[in-house]
């Protein structure tokens, strides 16, 4: 999977057809509350739409009414994908939609790739809003020999993870009934669980002690910074309550052999190669002592059963954790280590909990500094990745902080960031990865 952002786009040109989503039916008001990250989502300022894509290629041209039944499927498959938020006097209220159909828009042929990434981001703007019916759109650039599909979908209804099931699923519902328009020899999927009755039970479920040790390890976290989430310790060059347009680097930080030997690494020090980045990462940006500390927030899935799995939805918690930054690297890895797995069992109290316990929090930024770390080899479809050309797209709006997606593939580990676009921001961050990559690959020597 390549996880790029939509300026870094390249797709070569050809038509592109496209179809909104429209209710089939009159919605249905939900007594279901927003998550904790929708709530968050939807309570933002307005500003860019901040939507996630996936794309991938298949042979030949477009078969229209495959690809229309089988976004169909996908979308009769999956709740989170037929719902949708209104805001009105009361708040923000979730809508159900039992039927959806699809509205093709007119196509539009384009002679270069740069017109086409345009088209494509233009529509995704429009169509994929927190607000109102239209959440997600579907597209496809056909050619003759090989066309794409590609569809983006509000962040209020997907994560990274629902963009690797979704990828998987619409290429094998498209796969089925470009074989058999009936569908009745496709290979049926994995039963699936409904986000929404997720959202509900996240909504009722028991409340943890303020004495509880998860709840106290969150809580003097916090309040070592203000009550507010981390930021990135280095200067970006926005001062908090100011933000900038954002700017995006997408690189390689380890080839398939060095992130194997990276894991090894990692291995005898008895923790993951997601330790040994953040490792990496705190020695980068604090000074290698004894005492220095790295506060970051990691995102995690919360699909804690089978039930889960193969849904789609925004299943994603976030932990605190303090990355040391001892100047001997395997030491202190192992040490990062016990902290990494500590952070995980963080995950298990809902985030509106620790804030409600908290007293609110006193974020001065929009955005907060995390570190992701996703292995797209054990995600459904993983096997196909790369002869699809398989592709995970962010949209690129604006930023007050630094925020990094590590994504491990079977070509090794790739880094996207995102970062506030002024001189000081450039200079910090072209110097932070050029180090981060060196101190990596030196781990592995």
């Amino acid at each position: 999977m390549h996880v790029t952002t939509i300026d870094r786009y390249s797709p070569e040109p050809g038509t592109v057809l496209q179809w909104v989503v429209a209710p089939g039916s009159p919605p249905i008001r939900s007594a279901v509350p927003p998550s904790f990250n929708q709530n968050f989502h939807l309570n933002a300022p307005d500003g860019p739409s901040v939507w996630l894509a996936g794309g991938f290629d298949v042979d030949g041209p477009i078969d229209g009414k495959a690809l229309e039944q089988a976004f169909s499927a996908l979308l009769d498959r999956h709740g989170a994908l037929r719902n949708s938020f209104v805001r009105n006097d009361e708040g923000i209220e979730r809508q159900l939609h039992r039927r959806v159909q699809l509205k093709q828009l007119q196509d539009s042929s384009f002679h270069t790739s740069t017109e086409v990434r345009d088209h494509l981001r233009s529509a995704l703007d429009m169509h994929c809003r927190r607000f109102g019916a239209s959440t997600c759109l579907l597209s496809a650039i056909d050619r003759p020999g090989r066309s794409t599909v590609f569809c983006g979908f509000d962040h209020a209804h997907v994560d990274a993870y629902s963009i690797a099931i979704i990828v998987a699923e619409l290429h094998h519902l498209y796969s089925g009934y470009l074989a058999d328009a009936s569908g009745l020899s496709i290979e049926p999927l994995p039963e699936v669980g409904d986000f929404i009755d997720y959202c509900a039970a996240e909504a009722v479920v028991e409340k943890v002690s303020p004495d509880d040790r998860r709840m106290r390890a969150w809580l003097e976290f916090l309040r070592k910074n203000d009550c507010a989430p981390p930021s990135f310790p280095l200067d970006l060059g926005v001062v908090a309550g100011s933000s900038a347009a954002q700017r995006s680097d997408v690189r390689h930080v380890l080839d398939a052999e060095e992130t194997q030997r990276l894991a090894e690494v990692c291995q005898r020090a008895n923790t993951s190669v997601f330790a040994g980045v953040l490792t990496a990462m705190a020695q980068c940006v604090c000074a290698p002592n004894e005492s220095a500390n790295m506060p970051v927030l990691v995102p995690v899935h919360t699909r804690r059963s089978e039930h889960w799995h193969h849904a789609v939805g925004w299943f994603t918690t976030n932990v605190p954790i303090e990355v040391a930054a001892g100047a001997d690297f395997i030491d202190t890895l192992g040490r990062n280590g016990g902290k990494l797995r500590n952070a995980l069992q963080m995950g298990e109290i809902p985030l509106a909990h620790v804030v409600e316990v908290l007293g609110g929090l006193k974020a001065t930024r929009s955005d907060v500094f995390m570190t992701s770390y996703v292995d797209y080899r054990k995600l459904p479809g993983a096997e196909l990745h790369d002869a699809i050309d398989a592709h995970h797209v962010s949209n690129v709006t604006a930023a007050d902080d630094a925020q990094f997606w590590f994504s491990r593939t079977d070509d090794g580990i790739a880094l996207r960031s995102r970062y506030p676009d002024t001189p000081t921001g450039r200079a910090t961050m072209s110097s932070f990865l050029d180090d981060l990559t060196r101190v990596l690959r030196s781990a592995v020597l």
